[in-house]
C-alpha cells in the first residue's frame, strides 16, 4: 500500500522527526530507572519535557505506583485517537555485559533495561505527539499522550486512567510497544487466566507417614499431570514469533511445608494458562477433570483468580477495520513491506483497553524477533536504525486517523 493524495502531507510532517534527537531521547529515558512501582521519577521527566514542549502535562496518580503521565491536543469533547506506552521495566536479570542503565550504543545496537520494552517505543509516541501538535494542522480528533506505569505488573496505571475517565470519547488506541519488529502489526493479545490449586492433605507424625496424606507429595503428581494438559489453537492467526497461535500454560509456584516433624497437610499450587481469541478464558473444570483422573487422596480446590484485572481476556481487533488498515499501510510505506497482521503472545496493557473501553486497539513499534527478542532478559537492546521509521509510522497513521487537514 502507498499514500496518496493529501496523505502526502502526512509524509512531509512525519519526515520532520530527527532521529539524532529521537535517540537521545530513547537514551535518556534507558538512563532513568523505572522498575514496576518505581516510575515516579520517569514520570516527572516525560512531563518536564511535554511541558517544555508546551503541550500541558497532567500527572495521573497510580495508588502504588509512579503517576501516569497525559497530554492532549484538541477538546475532550472530540473522538479521539490515544497512543498509550508504559514506562516501566521489570527488574534487572541476572547476565548483562553493559550497565542495563547506561545506554550505550555498540554496532547499530542502543543497549539498557527497557531499550525493547519499551522506552524506545514511548519515546517514538512523545515525538509522534509533539510533531503533531505542532504542526498546527486542523483535526477531526482530539490526540491522547498517556505514558503509563505499572504495566509490568498487572496495567495498573492503564486501569486507573479508565477509572478516571481517560479514555473517554475514544475512537482507537496504539500502543507503541514493537514485539516482532516492524515486520508486523499486533492486532490482537492472547489472554492470560491465573489459577490458585489449593491441596489439603492429612497431618501424621512423620514416624508414620502412612497415617496421613502428603499434600506435597500429591501437588507434585498435580503439577506434572497439568503439564501434560492439551492446548487449543486459533486456526488461521499467527503469533508474534511466526508460529501459529496457540495456548500455553505454565505452573508459577508451589509452596507447602510443616514447620515440625508432621506430614504436611496444606500445598498450593499457582498456574496460568495463556488463552486464544474464540477459544475457553476459564478452564477451571477441564483442571478439576484432570485432577480427579489422579485419584488422590487429598482434597483439590481449583479457582479462577478473578479481581483488579484478572483474568486478562483474549482480544482481536478485526483485519478490516480503519485502524487497523491505517496502522498497516503506513507500516508498508515506510517499511517498503506489508507487515503480517498478528497476535501477540503476552498479556498487555491491550488487553485491558481492549476490554474495559470496547474500542479498537492495536501495538505496532519498534522492537526485535529472533535471538535479538531479549524481551525480560539481560542485554536487551534494539537496532537504532528502525527507531526514526518507528515514529512516522506513529505519527502519519495519527494524521490519517484524525483526518488531519
Amino acid at each position: 500500500m502507498s499514500a496518496k493524495g493529501s496523505s502526502n502531507e502526512y509524509v512531509d510532517i512525519a519526515e520532520s522527526i530527527d532521529e539524532k534527537e529521537l535517540l537521545g531521547l530513547c537514551r535518556e529515558l534507558i538512563r532513568i530507572p523505572s522498575v514496576y512501582r518505581e516510575e515516579e521519577r520517569i514520570a516527572k521527566f516525560i512531563a518536564s519535557r511535554l511541558d517544555k514542549w508546551k503541550l500541558t502535562p497532567e500527572l495521573v496518580p497510580v495508588e502504588g505506583y509512579g503517576p501516569s503521565v497525559v497530554a492532549r491536543i484538541g477538546p475532550e469533547n472530540r473522538p479521539a485517537i490515544v497512543l498509550n506506552g508504559h514506562m516501566d521495566t521489570v527488574e534487572v536479570k541476572d547476565g548483562w555485559k553493559h550497565d542495563p542503565f547506561g545506554a550505550k550504543v555498540e554496532k547499530g545496537m542502543l543497549y539498557g533495561l527497557g531499550s525493547l520494552d519499551m522506552k524506545c517505543g514511548l519515546a517514538s509516541l512523545m515525538l509522534a505527539f509533539r510533531t503533531i501538535a505542532h504542526s498546527n494542522r486542523r483535526l477531526d480528533c482530539s490526540i491522547v499522550f498517556q505514558a503509563v506505569s505499572g504495566e509490568e505488573e498487572n496495567s495498573a496505571g492503564t486501569r486507573a486512567l479508565i477509572s478516571a475517565g481517560r479514555f473517554r470519547n475514544a475512537k482507537a488506541v496504539i500502543v507503541g510497544e514493537g514485539i516482532g519488529s516492524l515486520d508486523v502489526v499486533t492486532i490482537g493479545r492472547r489472554g492470560g487466566s491465573y489459577y490458585d490449586i489449593w491441596v489439603s492433605g492429612k497431618s501424621a507424625h512423620g514416624s508414620t507417614p502412612r497415617l496421613g496424606v502428603n499434600a506435597i507429595s500429591d501437588a507434585a503428581k498435580i503439577v506434572t499431570a497439568l503439564d501434560k494438559m492439551g492446548m487449543r489453537s486459533a486456526q488461521g492467526v499467527m503469533s508474534d514469533n511466526s508460529s501459529p497461535l496457540r495456548e500455553s500454560q505454565l505452573v508459577l509456584g508451589i509452596s507447602g511445608n510443616s514447620t515440625s516433624y508432621s506430614v504436611p497437610e496444606k500445598c498450593h499450587i499457582r498456574m496460568m494458562r495463556a488463552t486464544v481469541p474464540g477459544k475457553p478464558y476459564d478452564i477451571s473444570r477441564e483442571i478439576e477433570a484432570t485432577i480427579k483422573k489422579l485419584k488422590l487422596n487429598s482434597k483439590v480446590e481449583v479457582r479462577l483468580k478473578v479481581g483488579s484485572g484478572d483474568p486478562y481476556l483474549p482480544h482481536m481487533t478485526p483485519a478490516n477495520s480503519e485502524l487497523v488498515k491505517v496502522t498497516q499501510k503506513w507500516n508498508a510505506h515506510y517499511t517498503g513491506k506489508e507487515p503480517s497482521l498478528v497476535c501477540g503472545l503476552s498479556e498487555a496493557d491491550d488487553n485491558t483497553i481492549a476490554k474495559e473501553v470496547g474500542v479498537p486497539v492495536v501495538c505496532v513499534g519498534p522492537g526485535e524477533k529472533g535471538a535479538l527478542a531479549r524481551y525480560h532478559q539481560p542485554e536487551e537492546a534494539i537496532s537504532i536504525s528502525q527507531l526514526g521509521t518507528a515514529a512516522r509510522i506513529h505519527c502519519s497513521a495519527v494524521l490519517d486517523l484524525a483526518r488531519a487537514k
